[in-house]
């Protein structure tokens, strides 16, 4: 979607307005009342306008907890979209996607490029000494879901944890410590 394509009233309600409103109403309904569907808040997402982005992103983050089916209509353009993305808030929201899509409760088909896709992406981000906890932690999940088919990712995100755990916060302890467990 190039700029011109963006709506200048969906733009003002994800930079305005959308303040308005707690984030327990976003829903599916919420977002169609507002005129916007789970593809275009992804569009959105990539708007230049990092709060904007981040808004959209966020939105589209909560409805797809609410109905994690809703993420295999938007699933291929994401992984195929995600190296694209450079906004830590918006990436924070579709690592939360992502954990939902290869959580083998709430699992998402997808193929071996799509995976090859979410953990090239996931090892860069955990590397990048700019992203946020929150980004490590759930690049953590990602990639604990995506071992099984993938044996090797084992040891490189034991090695990855491991690094990260010299210099913790508590919440990356936190969760690379539960992560640690599950793989032991």
């Amino acid at each position: 979607m190039a700029n011109k394509d963006f709506d200048p009233k969906l733009v003002k309600f994800l930079k305005v307005d959308i303040r308005q409103y707690p984030a327990k109403v976003f829903s599916l309904d919420f977002i169609h009342a507002h005129g916007f569907t789970v593809y275009s808040l992804l569009a959105y997402s990539y708007h230049p306008d990092n709060q904007v982005s981040f808004r959209a992103a966020w939105l589209l983050e909560h409805v797809c907890i609410q109905r994690p089916a809703l993420i295999s209509s938007i699933y291929n353009v994401l992984i195929n979209r995600l190296s694209e993305q450079n906004h830590w808030g918006t990436i924070r929201s579709y690592t939360k996607i992502v954990m939902l899509a290869t959580d083998i409760k709430t699992a998402i088909p997808h193929t071996s490029d799509q995976e090859e896709v979410l953990i090239e992406q996931c090892f860069n981000w955990l590397i990048n000494p700019d992203r946020p906890v929150a980004v490590a932690v759930n690049c953590f999940d990602i990639l604990y879901n995506l071992r099984k088919k993938n044996p090797w990712i084992e040891d490189e995100l034991k090695a990855q944890i491991q690094h990260l755990l010299k210099n913790p916060t508590p919440a990356l302890a936190s969760r690379a410590n539960r992560i640690l467990r599950r793989i032991s």
